[in-house]
């Protein structure tokens, strides 16, 4: 019976220990949770005003997305570090060796976004293009308007409606080429026609279909570009604005075949011709 009233007792008094922990833990928690609700709903407000500041003083929208975005992140994660080891939620000892015996892990895992971070940091300094650019990205099958320079990704639109958003290191570490909005491109469409044509026929032509297109605004020019093995090349280019570039060559392809078609003007393929000699 005395076991019994000890092994009771016991049992009571963990409980009543385990309760208070309990409690204690579910205040710390509840204050926490406050604290960190609080600090963003500042850090919210803060951040707008920072972003009208700099909106004001003329900084790029991608400029202003970026410094608030990493404001943001950094203050909540110190935050949540600070409220952890002041609350005694979880002992500092405790994080330390959690951070040590994760270091390697975390390092490894963190290098995608420190490059990302850092290429976003270089894209934003070095400005090899800016928002609203048409780029066309080495490599890929990306070419289209930037929409938004982020802390990891930039947003692209391109021709076909399709929103990509490529890690910033790939920007940096690829060949981009730039055309800025409201700037012009050349256009250049080429087409080989059969050695039998007349050469003169087909250039008027190509010509009449240049002169017909209002969007290809200048420097209008029909040549012959090369005296190739099985066709005679000819192009065609002149100046057109840079969102109508894509749209252009695409009509001009089309315009092109078809009246060829009317004009019975061959476009001529590859083609082997085979003689055979036989001896009497």
């Amino acid at each position: 019976m005395v076991a019994a009233e000890k092994e009771l007792t016991a049992l009571q008094l963990w409980v009543e220990h385990a309760g208070k922990a309990a409690g204690t833990f579910l205040v710390k928690t509840a204050i926490a949770i406050l604290i960190y609700i609080i600090i963003f709903k500042v850090l919210k407000r803060l951040l707008k005003h920072l972003n009208g500041y700099m909106e004001k003083k003329g900084v790029a929208k991608s400029v202003r997305s970026f410094t608030t975005g990493i404001i943001k992140y950094g203050v909540l994660f110190f935050t949540i570090v600070t409220i952890v080891v002041q609350l005694d939620i979880v002992e500092s000892a405790s994080i330390a060796a959690l951070l040590a015996s994760a270091g390697v892990g975390i390092s490894l895992a963190a290098q995608g976004a420190l490059s990302n971070m850092a290429g976003g940091l270089l894209l934003l300094v070095l400005k090899p293009f800016k928002e609203g650019d048409f780029i066309m990205v080495q490599g890929t099958d990306v070419i289209g308007t930037v929409d938004k320079i982020a802390i990891y990704y930039t947003s692209i639109t391109t021709i076909y409606n399709e929103k990509y958003d490529i890690p910033n290191s790939e920007l940096t570490g690829k060949a981009v080429k730039t055309v800025e909005t409201g700037s012009f491109r050349r256009i250049e469409v080429k087409v080989g026609i059969s050695y039998e044509e007349d050469i003169r026929r087909v250039e008027a032509v190509l010509q009449e279909l240049l002169d017909a297109d209002e969007r290809i605004l200048k420097e209008k020019q029909v040549y012959v570009d090369e005296l190739g093995a099985h066709a005679v090349i000819m192009g065609v280019r002149g100046i057109v604005k840079a969102a109508d570039f894509v749209q252009t060559k695409w009509d001009l392809n089309k315009a092109i075949r078809l009246r060829f078609a009317k004009e019975d003007i061959q476009i001529p393929y590859e083609q082997l011709d085979v003689h055979v000699i036989t001896k009497e």
